[in-house]
């Protein structure tokens, strides 16, 4: 940490020497919010980078951020963020004032290429009116994770633009108290592109995650070695010095998405259809998991100034998740044919029961800071006093979603939004599990933006209407007053 703020330091002084060819923006901003329960609604603490409490708050956050773009493509970059925050008291968050570091990195590149270094956001390809930004896998519903990113933007081969391709090769290290301490992430994703024409692309993608490394209190210290890290990057079993199961299966744990996405351009819209879908194992990067996943239809109209200007469709699956059972009984017939001295002798696998986000080593699963990194209708466990999560609560969800954004009164922006979801729990929970009457939820939001045109004033003013209506969260409203400044320099 006390890396990033030196060279963050260092770049601002190279601002204040010579400022020719560089760019600086501050941001200041102010959040009030109050609920009538003891939670707040889902959308009004939901998609914000897990900086916004639970509970009813008050949050304050400033930050600053400088950059440099060279005629030659050299671009450099770095900025931080600060939050502070009091909230009310809740099961889900430990203290009840409460400072973090949303933003802290250093970015660099040439062209197409760039690397990141510290907490960053990710750039939801598909915009904040999705219910996942784009991403199953990582929707900006928890904190920004400090690591290292090497990525590309689309890179193409001819002046047609016919064929492209982009990826990244990444490592993180999650801080926060978890069940194995110190855990990493890997993560790699490729893209590739194809122009149908000249209003028509097809683009297919792939993404790897897995956690590796830590001290478990049951299995003591992961290994992570240069091997190791081979083994975690080709998806390979463990060594000698590995748990039994990560020597029978594969070193860590294991997870990704497969994606599919179509843009029309017409002449007065955009048109996105995307097919976004997790996967745990095997069977699921072999869609045997399918239909779960998000299947997103998204309208972007030209008019930008007019009452509807995007339109976001969302049905939301994961209730089938390979099937119930990973694995059955053998026949006698069948083991027959088995090796005796194999792990999964006497068994056919069947690579079912996926249970998403969820694994059994690594059990704190796919959160940071107690949330679900990827899609946020995936429920995980309260934390506990010292605040560690123990991983998820409920993965099997059907739903719909629907976001709304246009202008009203020719000049104030404005975002609508409507989830209602089925909850079935997890597989094999048990007809006591609070998930058996698989309990419905619908979460509603309008906001609107006043710009510095309308207030008069330095200051933009965003106001926001939420409500839950429901049995997964407690039936509440919710209010939330935003003043933000915002101000931008050019050397």
């Amino acid at each position: 940490m006390k890396k990033y703020i030196l060279i963050i330091s260092l770049l601002a002084a190279c601002v204040t020497a010579d400022a020719r060819g560089w760019n600086v923006k501050w941001n200041a901003d102010t959040y009030m919010l109050a609920g009538t329960g003891d939670y707040l609604p889902f959308w009004s603490r939901t998609g914000h980078d897990g900086i916004l409490p639970y509970s009813s708050a008050g949050v304050v956050a400033g930050g600053a951020d400088v950059s440099y773009n060279a005629s030659n493509g050299i671009f450099f970059e770095a900025g931080a963020n600060l939050v502070g925050s009091v909230a009310a008291r809740n099961p889900w968050q430990k203290d009840q004032v409460n400072g973090l570091v949303d933003r802290l990195y250093v970015s660099g590149g040439w062209k197409m290429l760039r690397l990141d270094v510290g907490m960053i956001p990710r750039v939801k390809s598909l915009g904040d009116l999705s219910i996942s930004g784009g991403d199953i896998m990582w929707s900006g519903n928890a904190r920004n994770i400090p690591g290292i990113n090497a990525s590309t933007d689309w890179i193409y081969f001819e002046k047609g633009h016919w064929f492209g391709f982009k990826g990244n090769l990444a490592h993180y290290q999650l801080i926060d108290n978890r069940y194995v301490k110190g855990t990493m992430i890997h993560n790699k994703e490729l893209s590739v592109k194809f122009a149908l024409g000249k209003k028509v692309d097809f683009i297919a993608g792939f993404g790897h995650w897995a956690h590796w490394g830590g001290n478990s209190p049951k299995y003591g210290e992961y290994p992570v070695s240069i091997i190791d890290y081979y083994r975690i990057f080709m998806a390979l079993s463990g060594g000698e010095d590995a748990s039994v199961s990560d020597q029978v299966n594969v070193l860590g744990n294991h997870l990704g998405r497969e994606y599919v996405r179509f843009d029309w351009r017409a002449s007065a819209f955009t048109m996105t259809f995307q097919y976004d879908k997790p996967f745990e194992d095997r069977s699921g990067m072999k869609f045997k998991n399918a239909p779960d996943g998000i299947w997103t239809l998204k309208f972007s109209f030209k008019d930008r100034d007019a009452l509807v200007t995007d339109v976001v469709y969302e049905h939301i699956r994961t209730t089938w998740q390979t099937g119930p059972y990973h694995d059955r009984p053998a026949t006698p017939e069948e083991m027959e044919k088995q090796d005796p001295n194999d792990h999964y002798y006497g068994k056919i696998v069947l690579g079912g029961c996926d249970n998403y986000f969820s694994n059994g080593e690594y059990l704190s699963g796919w959160t940071n800071y107690g949330r679900t990194i990827g899609l946020p209708l995936i429920l995980p466990y309260a934390p506990g006093e010292d605040g560690m999560c123990l991983g998820i609560a409920s993965n099997r969800i059907r739903g719909h979603h629907i976001g709304i954004r246009g202008v009203v009164f020719e000049s104030v922006p404005y975002t609508l939004k409507s989830t209602f979801t089925r909850n079935f729990g997890k597989y094999h929970q048990g007809e006591s599990s609070f998930f058996a009457t698989t309990p419905w939820q619908l979460s509603l939001a309008l906001e609107m933006e006043f710009g510095r045109s309308i207030t008069n004033l330095p200051l933009n003013l965003a106001v926001g209407v939420y409500g839950d209506i429901g049995k997964v969260y407690k039936n509440s409203a919710g209010l939330t007053l935003r003043i933000s400044y915002r101000d931008f320099r050019r050397f």
